[in-house]
């Protein structure tokens, strides 16, 4: 899909008429931007690992190159203002001498003649296998009147005697547009091919090195255009003009893979990172679409980046101009902070050196016109390089510093968890400690429940036995009342049969009185006698009754308690025998609650053992901690 392409801010000229309005109402705004709040997650250790090869209070740098030897090259494109040198080769004293000749760095910024032998804007720097320098010339002075006629052109330079071997015009009404701006790009000197970045069109540049022909592809795609919606957040502001609109650079940075098969870019203005194989970039019968279908998406890499660099290993470094930092994509596509530093205000341009450092500019693109009506800056533009060995050294220090806090906060929390089980065990032993207690407390009790229940068996024994032997004697008594009640009623039987005798005689004599009555005075005489005798008789009779029912009532009551004395001698029997029972019971109780405390004694010295145990553990895991210098701190 082709998107709307914008020109870049090379006519920000029409800005300056309002300039001096506008400068009133954002003075304020560029006083808080004099201060530059990083955005990288800054770690202190990385001061000593970047190193400053080089300052600049003045010029802007972006491209930087390193030779096989170790010369450092720097160029200084055309942009607030003419650089005094545009390409310079820095000495080990920091000094800046122009490259390859100061004529080649004196364009008199306006004729095409000029142009031919002048560096008009160099925007890169690249150190080929066979250690030519190679220099990438703009053409587009200030990005605000398109490129100059005889301006945009590539040279390689012969660093054995410093001589220019070649330079290559392009030609800026075929190759270009009005607003084309090279940015970056690499050289394949095996395919005699140069791939060179657009970043104002948003394309790549495909130039022949042997027959001198340019194609630009990949135009209109969206690996190559400004990435919709992405406001590039640099320090504590957007990247945007005073009139809140952002620039709309495309593909910027560059870099080839060793085996020169893969085509590494990502657009100035996206996070996102692509690549697409270089034979089907040099293939011109390929369809615009049949290209784009082989582009590849590599992932969000959480930055704006402006350059790219692959070394030896196949790790890719990014300059991550939203994070102060240079990230490195890994082989496996996973991406890592490789340094961060809060001096790396838009880290530009990448170079690996022989001596294993990555060398790299900073521009601060971000604080130049119009995204600044003056200079803010803070500090001086940098050139830095940063060992990779002593990179992965620190990365790897701090893994193993990480790893030993890890562990040592591991075995802390190990520690802890051990005292924390310890106390447990020890809390839990004090609660069995006191459970024994209560069931020791609770055996005695038992003990003395059983004992006042032994004393009350013997009591009740003793009193049952008293009981008996006292209803045995009152039964005995019973008994011997009742034999004499026996014998008393006996002799009135044998009364009231006497009686009975004694009566049925004296009816007899009665009746023979009666009969002999009607004979005689003497007759009536015995049979009055025999009357009185009879009378005598029942009234004899009538006491031997009345004696014989008291002997039977005496013999009933007697009787009765005889079976109450009776009942109450079985009753204590039975209170005896269920105080028996009882103790017995308790004796159980009282045993059962022995072991008991006995099992709780056990245990409570088996917590105990754990707990000094576990005390004993914990004073090892803090001999332990001391030998890896990582203090942990003990509970009081």
């Amino acid at each position: 899909m082709v998107k709307t392409i914008h020109r870049p801010f090379y006519t920000h000229r029409i800005f300056q008429v309002t300039a001096a309005v506008i400068t009133a109402m954002v003075s304020a705004v560029l006083v808080s931007c004099a201060t530059h709040e990083t955005a990288a997650d800054f770690e202190p250790e990385w001061e000593k690992l970047v190193v400053e090869v080089a300052r600049f209070p003045k010029a802007q740098p972006t491209g930087v190159a390193v030779s096989s030897t170790g010369r450092v090259f720097v160029n200084f494109p055309y942009w607030d203002n003419q650089p005094g040198v545009c390409v310079a080769e820095l000495d080990a004293d920091g000094i800046l001498n122009p490259f390859p000749s100061r004529s080649w760095n004196r364009w008199d910024g306006k004729s095409a003649t000029s142009a031919l032998r002048s560096f008009v804007s160099a925007q890169a720097l690249y150190v080929d296998n066979d250690d030519f320098l190679w220099a990438l010339d703009s053409g587009s002075p200030r990005q605000e009147s398109g490129v100059v006629v005889a301006g945009p052109k590539l040279f390689k330079i012969d660093l054995s005697d410093n001589s220019i071997a070649q330079v290559f015009y392009f030609d800026q009404k075929r190759d270009l547009a009005p607003y084309s701006f090279l940015s970056d790009f690499r050289v394949d000197t095996d395919k005699n091919v140069a791939y060179i970045s657009d970043a104002g069109r948003g394309g790549v540049l495909v130039y022949n090195l042997k027959t001198r022909e340019a194609r630009t592809v990949l135009l209109g795609h969206e690996s190559t255009q400004p990435q919709e919606g992405v406001i590039a957040q640099i320090g504590s502001h957007p990247w945007v003009n005073i009139l809140g609109q952002r620039p709309s650079y495309g593909v910027a940075g560059m870099a080839l893979s060793n085996d020169k098969q893969w085509l590494y870019y990502q657009p100035m203005c996206g996070r996102d990172l692509f690549r697409v194989p270089t034979d089907a970039l040099i293939d011109d019968r390929l369809t615009a679409g049949g290209l784009g279908s082989q582009v590849e998406h590599l992932g969000n890499t959480g930055s704006v980046v402006d350059g790219l660099w692959m070394d030896e290993n196949d790790n890719l470094y990014l300059t991550a101009v939203e994070k102060d930092a240079i990230l490195v994509r890994r082989p496996t596509g996973e991406f890592e902070t490789f340094v961060a530093d809060e001096r790396l205000q838009w880290p530009d341009s990448l170079a690996m050196g022989n001596d294993g450092y990555l060398y790299f500019t900073t521009s601060m693109r971000h604080l130049q016109s119009p995204y600044r009506l003056a200079d803010v800056k803070t500090q001086p533009y940098f050139l830095m390089k940063v060992s990779v060995a002593k990179v992965q050294r620190a990365v790897e220090a701090k893994r193993d510093a990480e790893f030993a806090r890890h562990a040592a906060a591991q075995a802390s929390h190990e520690a802890a968890q051990a005292r924390q089980q310890a106390l447990n065990q020890k809390r839990q032993a004090q609660l069995v400690a006191r459970a024994a207690e209560l069931e020791a407390k609770r055996a005695a009790q038992a003990q003395q429940l059983a004992e006042a229940a032994t004393k009350v068996q013997a009591d009740a024994a003793s009193a049952v036995e008293q009981a008996a032997e006292q209803q045995a004697l009152v039964a005995a008594q019973a008994r011997a009342e009742v034999e004499l009640a026996k014998a008393q009623l006996a002799e009135a039987k044998a009364a009231v049969e006497e009686a009975k005798k004694a009566a049925a005689l004296a009816k007899v004599l009665a009746d023979e009185a009666r009969v002999k009555a009607q004979a005689g005075q003497q007759a009536k005489a015995q049979a009055l006698a025999a009357r009185q005798q009879a009378l005598a008789a029942k009234a004899a009779f009538e006491q031997a009754s009345a004696q014989a029912k008291d002997a039977q009532a005496y013999a009933d009551k007697l009787s009765q308690q005889l079976a109450q004395q009776q009942a109450k001698a079985d009753q204590a029997n039975q209170q005896a025998q269920d105080a028996a029972s009882q103790a017995k019971q308790h004796d159980l109780a009282a045993q059962q609650a022995k072991s008991q405390a006995q099992l709780a004694k056990d245990v409570a010295e088996q917590a105990q053992r754990h707990a000094d145990a576990a005390e004993n553990a914990e004073s090892g895991t803090h001999a332990g901690d001391a030998t890896q210098t990582v203090e942990v701190e003990t509970e009081p």
